[in-house]
């Protein structure tokens, strides 16, 4: 009995690894099939966004946040901020984008997520690496003062942008408008993540306001990374509680309610 089950275990397994990645492969060739314009917006994002707000501190003589460079702080808000919505955004919309499928007996809606997911993040990760090296080139210096702190900042990264995304992809798979809403606080999440200023430098009580918004640790977690005396307002045991939550809650949702989420 313990063989069968084992057996039953791996090949149940093995079924799904091949189901989400023959996801992946679809959602890569309907993004990227026909154009490259896709991975190109990618590229451009991140340098139009910085562009933008150097021109605007250019305009007002103001001095740099932090460092020595403009640029590095800016990016180093961007990726954090940018890879952790941009993967959970695309997650989220997964399930919806991809309801004809889920009239496939083998295909769950959970599949979809994790191969929207895993797409994004090797998206992000080339977009993280290429970015790092032009300006380590540029600035002729290592930006990266603490690799292992980086690559534990990604992987949080990761975990709590795939748990955003099961949260809201099954929710919004359930509540009508939802995913809608969710795409209205883009912007707002954003200046309010510490992107664009120092959060350390306000006072005490702003600071804890900001402190609820698990993005700002996203960022300050990067920026950790990038400099050697930088002061961040970071919970590292917040932000990845806040992931457990929304993972826990989600799969606990998506399991109960899979059969009304393939069927709306």
């Amino acid at each position: 009995m313990t063989v069968i089950t084992e057996k039953s275990f791996r090949y149940a397994l093995s079924e799904n690894v091949r189901i989400v990645s023959t996801l992946v492969v679809r959602n890569a060739v309907a993004r990227f099939g026909e154009s490259k314009l896709g991975f190109v917006w990618v590229l451009l994002e991140p340098i139009i966004y910085v562009g933008i707000f150097l021109l605007i501190r250019a305009a007002m003589s103001a001095a740099v946040t932090f460092g020595d460079s403009a640029a590095l702080f800016l990016l180093a808000g961007i990726f954090g901020f940018r890879m952790s919505r941009g993967i959970a955004k695309k997650g989220e919309n997964a399930i919806t984008a991809n309801q004809p499928l889920l009239t496939y007996p083998l295909v769950r809606p959970l599949d979809t997520v994790i191969a929207a997911c895993l797409l994004e993040t090797t998206i992000w990760l080339v977009v993280c690496a290429l970015f790092i090296s032009g300006l380590s080139a540029a600035l002729e210096r290592t930006v990266i003062v603490y690799p292992g702190e980086l690559t534990a900042c990604l992987l949080a990264i990761f975990y709590f942008a795939f748990a955003t995304a099961v949260f809201n992809a099954t929710v919004g798979a359930l509540v009508p408008r939802y995913l809608m809403v969710i795409g209205m606080l883009n912007m707002p999440l954003m200046f309010a993540s510490g992107v664009f200023f120092m959060p350390s430098s306000f006072p005490p009580d702003i600071q804890w306001y900001l402190s609820w918004n698990p993005y700002l640790h996203c960022v300050e977690w990067f920026r950790t990374a990038t400099y050697l005396d930088y002061i961040p307002v970071l919970d590292k045991t917040y932000l990845l509680a806040v992931a457990t939550v929304l993972l826990t809650v989600g799969l606990v949702l998506e399991r109960l309610f899979r059969h009304k989420i393939i069927e709306t």
